[in-house]
């Protein structure tokens, strides 16, 4: 069942015209961040947190691309067909959304890969690459709970532009404002990556920040999970 389902995705991916952006986008980030890094055209700290934004950009993208997957399904009435098949919906709505947050991890390890790492160890960028991928089922669940079409639904992306926004605005606070951010999913991830690339000067008592990079992590697990949780359950209301 689940070979056919992978099967479908990849056909729906290949009709997708949001496909070539997606598959180009990390290609694009992480060798526009490699020449900016091996030029010295600013600073590296500056340029890798760029980098770092850019990336909460493609799961934005990604979530947005798997949200409007799920609105076309809606439109196109394969919802009624699968809830007369012996699949159920759930399955396949969760399927669906997994599916791309497996595209979105891969994204930013891809970047990572490119740029030459952020001077983050590999097995702790997987684990931030797979907090910020969270973005996927947050975004596709947003515009799923408030939009029935794509027009709707496209006016509900830009209404959680914040989602995007407030992470790239907290990587210029470490102090208390930073938590006037906190409300985006992304923060954490973000406040996670910022944490690593100020260690060096952490370390030197040079800057403080508030959390430490795993307790940044730990809370932004817990918070996207519930987050997840709850706009699950409004979709789960209004659509299934």
């Amino acid at each position: 069942m689940f070979a056919r389902l992978i099967k479908f995705e990849f056909k729906n991916l290949l009709r997708d015209r949001m496909t070539p952006m997606l598959l180009a986008y990390p290609l694009m980030v992480g060798f526009f961040g490699k020449y900016l890094l091996e030029n010295e055209t600013f600073d590296e700290n500056g340029i890798r947190i760029m980098i770092v934004a850019l990336t909460i950009m493609s799961g934005v993208i990604f979530g947005s691309m798997s949200g409007f997957s799920i609105l076309d399904d809606r439109d196109d009435h394969v919802f009624v067909s699968i809830r007369i098949s012996p699949l159920d919906i759930r399955i396949y709505v969760w399927f669906k959304i997994i599916f791309v947050y497996i595209m979105s991890v891969l994204s930013n390890l891809l970047i990572y890969w490119i740029v030459g790492g952020f001077g983050i160890d590999l097995w702790l960028y997987v684990i931030i690459s797979m907090l910020l991928a969270m973005q996927v089922p947050i975004q596709a669940f947003i515009v799923n709970a408030l939009a029935t079409n794509k027009v709707e639904g496209f006016m509900a992306m830009k209404g959680s532009g914040f989602l995007m926004i407030f992470p790239i605005g907290a990587l210029f606070f470490l102090d208390w404002k930073e938590w006037l951010f906190a409300l985006a999913p992304a923060f954490w991830g973000v406040k996670a990556v910022q944490y690593q690339l100020l260690k060096p000067a952490i370390d030197l008592g040079l800057v403080e920040m508030n959390l430490s990079t795993f307790v940044y992590l730990g809370i932004g697990f817990i918070y996207n999970i519930v987050l997840i949780a709850v706009l699950y359950k409004v979709f789960e209301k209004k659509a299934l």
